[in-house]
């Protein structure tokens, strides 16, 4: 900061300087669900359902939202017991 730098500009300038490395995944960052994940979770969904067709796009949608729902929680620091399923 120079003698013609605000207080408020030097503030954006050091956080506009600031990587991705510089931060930390601490308490209350989400992890988003890969693809991979939730294919996964969805044919896990498929199989425990009986294998019914034409549910496929529905078994996603709801694998999605219990991934998404599980990094929420555990990015809130809540734990599932061990007979949730």
């Amino acid at each position: 900061m120079n003698k013609y730098t605000t207080q408020s500009q030097a503030t954006r300038e050091l956080a506009a300087g600031q990587t991705h490395s510089d931060l930390h995944a601490g308490p209350g960052v989400v992890t988003l669900p890969t693809h991979e994940d939730i294919a996964k979770r969805a044919y896990a969904i498929y199989l425990k359902t009986g294998r019914p067709q034409g549910h496929c796009q529905q078994n996603w949608h709801q694998a999605e939202h219990e991934l998404q729902t599980d990094a929420r929680r555990s990015a809130a620091g809540f734990t599932a017991p061990d007979d949730f399923d």
